[in-house]
């Protein structure tokens, strides 16, 4: 079994069917396809027998160059956007902040810290890792660590505990997203070592880091000057591409990810 047949079964049935993981298997599905389309045209370009391992070499970095990495590095930009947006989720998730206008409450939250300070650090970790309640959370995140006597460690573990414990729905989620990523960026991965192999680079990270800059450099400027390139929403996306034949579905993602599908048209309100 190859290591893309391989990713593709860590992809659990669930993400298929949601809109909000399909998209990354669609993205490692056009990872898979760039790297037939690489191995197929290596083959062929092996096989007709007139050009010399250096004729090879130049022949692949020019069909690489115009072929594979635009697109690869697209899907690449893409995953960094999702990287980031899904980062941004996770820190979304905070403990909500207490009523500031509430002074008994703050009074009470005051003496909750002196109370925490007093206690040891087993004493403490115990008493605000095992279900505490409400007030008890607020007094120790309104202020500063010493005000409570905590350090950076108890503290990371406690908003953990009590963020898991607030919103396990979305986490999993997010958590979803992760480990997707981290199956398209392995196949991403897998697709830059063959391109190596193809283009006569093995010997040389240095000339083939080079190589590869030149050739994503006109997408990465893309995507900054314009960021992610615009598409339809994902349930938009995702219906579409249900609702087709399966033989359609192939030109459809390249085409999603080439940036050539329009947004989708607003609806009357």
């Amino acid at each position: 079994m190859t290591l893309l047949k391989t990713l593709e079964g860590r992809f659990k049935t669930e993400w298929l069917n949601s809109p909000l993981t399909l998209p990354y298997y669609m993205t490692f599905n056009e990872v898979g396809q760039l790297v037939d389309k690489l191995a197929k045209k290596h083959r062929e370009q092996k096989d007709k027998g007139t050009l010399s391992q250096k004729g090879l070499d130049e022949a692949m970095r020019e069909f690489v160059t115009k072929e594979i990495v635009p697109q690869l590095a697209r899907a690449r930009g893409k995953l960094e956007t999702s990287t980031e947006n899904v980062d941004a989720k996770r820190q979304a998730l905070t403990i909500p902040k207490p009523d500031k206008s509430d002074v008994a409450g703050a009074l009470l939250r005051q003496e909750l810290r002196t109370y925490l300070r007093g206690l040891s650090l087993g004493q403490r970790a115990a008493l605000l890792l095992q279900n505490p309640d409400p007030a008890t959370i607020a007094a120790v995140f309104e202020a500063p660590n010493h005000l409570s006597g905590i350090d950076d460690k108890l503290r990371t573990e406690l908003e953990a505990a009590i963020v898991a414990a607030s919103h396990p729905q979305k986490l999993a989620q997010i958590q979803d997203e992760r480990d997707c990523i981290q199956i398209a960026q392995i196949a991403i991965n897998h697709a830059v070592d063959e391109i190596r192999k193809a283009t006569g680079y093995e010997g040389s990270n240095l000339a083939f880091d080079q190589f590869m800059a030149k050739a994503s450099a006109p997408i990465e400027a893309e995507f900054a000057k314009k960021g992610q390139p615009a598409a339809r929403t994902v349930e938009d996306m995702v219906a579409v591409y249900r609702a087709m034949p399966k033989s359609d579905q192939s030109a459809f993602i390249n085409k999603y990810f080439d940036g050539d599908l329009e947004p989708a048209e607003p609806k009357a309100a």
